[in-house]
């Protein structure tokens, strides 16, 4: 199976239904906040470095198949060693049942395989009150709208988050199939559903853990938080007037009757 229609797949599978804008909760101290502005571009980070002990940890298995992990195994053992040759690979692959009974051993694979996709977050919501408490310095920072609409830009290519109860079962040696990478890095706890989580990947091969550069038409938005102060709206103002492409400003305000923000143009 090619990667782009294991691409296609997984655009299809997680990907069934569009978002106008996608919401970047951020505070004044964010690393790279100032890039976003003056660079266009945004960092996608390793998962394994998530403040979420259980992201990313799904149940591992493999195939049955003797055949299969052989293949898997020596495709691994090239990876590891790449000067080897026929002899020394052959050595390194004994004792490869062990292997595939050892789980911290296809943890370490996965982990590995893991750390080099880099993610970048955001949510459906702009107006909600946890993420504004816990993402954007209790109200004081700001929540960056990002236009999804713009085909093959950075954030047109984010997934939608899948959640749940129980761990997802992932097949180490089909993690670059679609359905497992989906379950191993599009699964989250159903206690974080309120976040309506997407997610922008990119794999090694599509740049990983690093900047990646977005179309100035893609930030269309910034909200001010309801407890930002004026000091610090005069800044991102600075940086909106410079900004190539027009960029609504917007304020959230702390409604007078209900707990809710109500987000108006400013």
């Amino acid at each position: 199976m090619t990667k782009r229609l294991e691409a296609e797949k997984l655009i299809k599978r997680v990907r069934p239904y569009p978002v106008k804008y996608l919401y970047k909760y951020r505070s004044m101290a964010s690393l790279g906040l100032q890039d976003i502005f003056h660079k266009k571009k945004v960092f996608l980070s390793d998962p394994t470095k998530f403040n979420d002990p259980f992201e990313s940890r799904p149940i591992l298995t493999v195939d049955r198949s003797v055949l299969a992990r052989k293949s898997f195994l020596k495709e691994l053992t090239k990876e590891r060693f790449p000067s080897a040759n026929r002899a020394e690979i052959k050595k390194l692959m004994q004792g490869k049942d062990k292997f595939f009974k050892d789980q911290e051993k296809l943890r370490d694979v996965y982990n590995r395989f893991v750390a080099t996709v880099g993610i970048y977050c955001l949510s459906e919501k702009k107006d909600d009150l946890l993420m504004w408490a816990h993402y954007s310095d209790a109200h004081k920072g700001l929540c960056l709208e990002f236009d999804t609409s713009i085909e093959g830009s950075l954030f047109w290519e984010a997934f939608a988050v899948a959640y749940q109860r129980d761990y997802p079962v992932v097949n180490i040696m089909r993690i670059g199939e679609a359905e497992e990478f989906r379950k191993a890095l599009l699964t989250k706890s159903e206690h974080w559903a309120y976040e309506d989580e997407w997610r922008v990947l990119k794999t090694e091969e599509e740049g990983g853990v690093d900047d990646h550069f977005f179309p100035p038409k893609a930030l269309s938005g910034v909200i001010f938080g309801a407890l930002m102060s004026h000091k610090n709206r005069e800044i991102i103002k600075s940086w909106i007037e410079s900004y190539p492409s027009e960029i609504t400003i917007y304020q959230a305000l702390i409604n007078a009757q209900k707990y809710q923000l109500d987000i108006v143009k400013a």
